[in-house]
């Protein structure tokens, strides 16, 4: 499982490589969005392999990430 300091360190290296405005808009919904794809229902995961739980986590990640007008 990848924890909030592995996306903190991986969003750091990415804005000092490209650019970009540092820190989180909402910790809150970031975590919310890592943790998505270990959500289950009837003691199933939604998400069963790793390619469903890393959309899962872009898929969070980028609906998050826009402003809401």
């Amino acid at each position: 499982m990848i924890d909030i300091e592995d996306v903190l360190s991986i969003n750091e290296f990415l804005i000092n490589k490209f650019g970009g405005s540092h820190g989180v808009r909402d910790l809150n919904l970031l975590k919310s969005a890592i943790s998505r794809p270990y959500q289950t229902f009837n003691q199933e995961d939604l998400y069963k392999t790793p390619i469903e739980k890393a959309a899962a986590i872009i898929e969070s990640v980028i609906k998050n990430h826009m402003i809401k007008k």
